[in-house]
């Protein structure tokens, strides 16, 4: 839901963009072609004599706009990031303090450290951190890719969004 408001707001500013651009040009455009002859028209007659005030207009009204636009994106952002958030917090909920521990030190270490720097963390030794880090990735919390003797973790990448700092 909130991706396709996203999208909404996207293609709404485009359009708008593209409507605001095609209006200046037509009326440079007439201005262009009656910069010398006074018409008979009295739409064309007031365009020529206010087109600054309209592009001005024009100008004032698409900032309006684009701000508007942009507003309702950056909310719809903050909300989904702060319901991310709760459903991270209620994860956390189902791990273990082992398992938290091993989260706030991948976080700390931007999201990848070996499987031996893990075994390191208080009250943790190498058995521990390796039954931790099975369950783990069983949960699809991490991925653990082996470079020889040396294990290294990594977080999740959309677990590791949502809880470094803005």
């Amino acid at each position: 839901m909130d991706e396709q408001s996203i999208k909404l707001h996207k293609y709404m500013s485009l359009i708008f963009l593209v409507v605001t651009f095609s209006l200046a040009i037509v009326i440079y455009l007439i201005i262009y072609i009656h910069r010398d002859v006074t018409s008979k028209n009295a739409l064309i007659f007031w365009i020529v004599e206010n087109h600054s005030s309209i592009l001005i207009g024009l100008i004032l009204f698409s900032g309006f706009i684009g701000y508007i636009s942009s507003a309702l994106t950056y909310k719809i952002i903050i909300n989904t990031k702060k319901e991310s958030r709760k459903l991270l917090k209620m994860l956390f909920l189902f791990l273990s303090n082992d398992e938290k521990n091993i989260i706030n030190c991948l976080v700390d270490n931007k999201g990848t450290i070996g499987q031996a720097d893990i075994s390191r963390l208080p009250n943790m030794d190498r058995v521990k951190a390796f039954r931790s880090l099975r369950k783990m990735q069983a949960k699809n919390l991490i991925d653990i890719v082996v470079h020889g003797k040396i294990r290294k973790i990594s977080l999740k990448d959309n677990i590791l969004n949502m809880l470094t700092k803005d």
